[in-house]
Order: structure tokens, then sequence, then C-alpha cells
């Protein structure tokens, strides 16, 4: 989808009203999603910001490659009727 879209000043700054069906195209809500915006050469491009999974949150520092902590402890094996 391709528009022409008129610069505004919005108080000191400049702003472009971007149409509903645009965003709704990308995946952007108004008044609650973020954007990233990148400027490249002689383009200005505006994504919609992806919430990073809190299960990749937490193991953003996590080495894989460091041994692991603990010690295996050996319980003895079952007692009952438990499987394993």
């Amino acid at each position: 989808m391709e528009e022409a879209l008129k610069l505004r000043k919005w108080g000191n700054s400049n702003a472009i009203r971007l149409p509903k069906e645009m965003l709704k195209q990308v995946g952007i809500t108004p008044n609650d999603d973020e954007v990233s915006v990148n400027v490249t050469n002689d383009s200005i491009i505006i994504k919609p910001k992806k919430e990073e999974k809190l299960l990749d949150k937490l193991f953003k520092d996590y080495d894989s490659d460091q041994p692991y902590p603990f010690e295996v402890v050996n319980k003895g094996g079952a007692i009952g009727k438990e499987l394993y």
C-alpha cells in the first residue's frame, strides 16, 4: 500500500498522520504499540516493535557452554511404585 502523506508541523516537531488501514496492515495498534524508526540512506523505516518473549528475557544471559552448577544427587532410586 503506497500513499502520499503530508508532513505537518506539530509543536516544535514535524508529524505524519498514518491511516488506520495502513497501521492495521502491519499490526500496529494506536496508543498501545511501540514502533522502531530507522533512517537508512534516503529512507525512514517504521516497524512495529515486537515484545521480547518472557522466556527469552529470562535466559538472555544464560551461557549453555558453562558446566552445570549443581552436582547430580543420587537419592537411591525408587522406594515405592514411582515411575521413572
